[in-house]
């Protein structure tokens, strides 16, 4: 249960670097401000079903490796320090798993997503892939 809970706190963590999805608009010189629009609408709703995606990908990743962050962490403060740095060495060994997880949301996947979709419709997006 413990382990659940941190889990998605730190998955929770991770994604709130980034503002929602929704609120995300490439930067273009348009002249046609309807069809970006309606296009932007379709490009969003591509890239909110790969976000689903990377977030469950995120998610199973970041508790495997700190489940094995934590055996490793724990065998090496044993190892160290005998049983006074088991606790300590699981605990970092466990934030060190967590933080080494490569997750493709902290790239702004879902958002070069968006951009790529949007310049395959014909926009000319000036951001950086991602970044709006």
């Amino acid at each position: 249960m413990k382990t659940k809970m941190t889990v998605a706190a730190t998955a929770i963590f991770l994604s709130g670097c980034v503002a929602p999805l929704a609120e995300y608009t490439p930067i273009s010189d348009t002249t046609n401000p309807a069809r970006f629009a309606s296009d932007l609408d379709q490009c969003r709703i591509i890239a909110g079903k790969a976000e689903a995606k990377y977030i469950a990908k995120q998610n199973q990743d970041v508790g495997a490796n700190m489940m094995a962050g934590l055996l490793l962490g724990a065998i090496i403060g044993g190892a160290v320090g005998g049983n006074d740095y088991i606790g300590y060495g699981a605990a970092n060994g466990a934030l060190a798993g967590a933080a080494s997880t490569d997750t493709e949301l902290a790239y702004g996947g879902p958002r070069r997503i968006i951009d790529r979709c949007m310049a395959g419709r014909g926009h000319k997006i000036l951001n950086d892939l991602g970044r709006g």
